[in-house]
């Protein structure tokens, strides 16, 4: 529990303006925490059992009578020494003491237990003084708390929540890196990404059709109708065993840890109430996603290639604060498209995307389509599309000028980032806004 405590203290501390600035997320930090804490507390046991000799000395020292007990000093004269300083335990004053009383009128028993107590506060405070150095040992090898201490010295391990996503994947930030420099530096990637942040609704809801399940909360009515045992971490309901747990101090920590993970045995009864929760984690936006059909053909090569994915890692960072999905569409001969849920689960395979070099021809109408299918196949409403390319490729067909019109009508709107000189304007035409790049 101590250890518990401390680390999350440490921890969230040197977090704090972190989480405040949404660099980092509460949850994510104690997530980070508890793996740490369920790898390294197994370490704790051998220091716990390091002071064990000394302690089985100690209580069955307390069984022996008054004459034994002398002896038993006299025998160990040696090894207090060796253990205590004299200002600590004076052991020959002790021995002298039980010399000189009278064993009969049981003063003796007196000095014995006078030297239990001292000897008793003296091994306490060492195995815990002893633990703790362990305990804040563990936690200065805690990799966040050493990452937060390189920042502070100069060395900038974190320091925006693409770094701190990527923290797990170090092999991958050297390549993001020239991406997310580009994507701060340039003002028309800022400014699209602030337009679609700002179509984020303040009121989120949970879409029944985006896959996310309803989680429950079960309530308990009143206990009479027992049907049996279950698992979870109601403390009113646990089974007697595991306050046996709780109440042993070598068995608090597993108690703890079953706690924490809602593996308590407990009474399960037949009278449960149902409430809706609320979990951030499953949280979804009533707005469709972002599709970003983006050229990869060879025209797009050099700075063009570095500002569209730029510009694409913008628009993959809105995932998390508007809780909405994220499309890429890459197309030069044929369409591809990735998805991007999760920004953290998903940042390897959007790396290996955003390395992959652009060559090929041009034909934006694969990717026009697709995205067509993913808006019409979800039913999904308010989507943005946002289109990369020079736009120098023959007009839309006539089928697909048709398409547009109806995803139109479901509230999709269109943005473009252009590159070139001679853009065909059938496809400016389609967007509210767009950049020359």
């Amino acid at each position: 529990m101590i250890y518990s405590h401390e680390l999350k203290e440490r921890t969230f501390k040197a977090y704090e303006a972190d989480v405040n600035n949404g660099i980092v997320r509460q949850r994510e930090l104690e997530e980070k925490v508890l793996m740490y804490y369920r790898r390294t507390t197994p370490s704790l046991q051998e220091y716990y059992s390091r002071y064990t000799p000394e302690w089985e000395a100690f209580y069955s020292s307390e069984r022996l009578s008054d004459m034994a007990f002398l002896q038993y000093l006299k025998q160990m004269r040696g090894a207090f020494k060796k253990r205590y300083e004299l200002s600590e335990l004076n052991i020959d004053y002790y021995i002298t003491q039980m010399e000189n009383r009278s064993l009969l009128k049981g003063e003796a028993s007196q000095i014995k237990e006078f030297f239990l107590d001292k000897w008793h506060q003296l091994l306490t405070r060492k195995e815990y003084d002893y633990q703790y150095v362990h305990i804040d040992a563990l936690c200065q090898s805690f990799d966040l708390l050493i990452r937060k201490q390189g920042q502070e010295s100069g060395n900038r391990t974190l320091g925006s929540r693409m770094q701190w996503l990527l923290h797990n994947y170090p092999d991958l930030y050297q390549r993001m890196l020239p991406f997310e420099q580009v994507m701060k530096r340039n003002p028309c990637i800022q400014e699209l990404a602030r337009l679609l942040g700002k179509k984020h609704r303040e009121q989120q809801k949970y879409d029944s059709l985006s896959g996310v399940d309803k989680k429950m909360l079960l309530r308990h009515s009143p206990h009479s109708d027992i049907t049996g045992v279950t698992l979870g971490n109601d403390l009113n309901s646990l089974l007697p065993i595991e306050y046996c747990y709780l109440a042993e101090d070598s068995l608090r920590t597993v108690f703890m840890e079953r706690y924490a993970e809602k593996r308590l045995q407990m009474f399960d009864y037949k009278s449960n109430e149902k409430d809706p929760v609320q979990d951030d984690k499953h949280k979804v936006s009533g707005q469709g996603p972002y599709i970003i059909c983006v050229d990869t053909s060879g025209s797009m090569q050099g700075d063009r290639e570095l500002l569209s994915k730029s510009a694409i890692l913008a628009i993959a960072q809105l995932t998390e604060r508007t809780h909405r999905k994220c499309y890429v569409i890459n197309f030069s001969d044929e369409a591809v498209s990735l998805l991007i849920e999760d920004l953290g689960r998903d940042m390897p395979k959007l790396a290996e995307f955003l390395n992959k070099r652009f060559d090929g021809g041009t034909d934006i109408e694969p990717a026009l389509r697709e995205a067509t299918h993913i808006i019409n196949g979800n039913d999904f409403r308010e989507s943005d599309i946002v289109l990369i390319s020079d736009f120098e490729m023959p007009p839309l067909s006539r089928d697909l000028q048709e398409q547009m019109k109806q995803i139109k009508r479901r509230k999709t709107s269109f943005f473009g980032l252009v590159f070139g000189n001679r853009p065909e304007m059938e496809y400016l035409n389609l967007c509210e806004r767009y950049w020359e790049m």
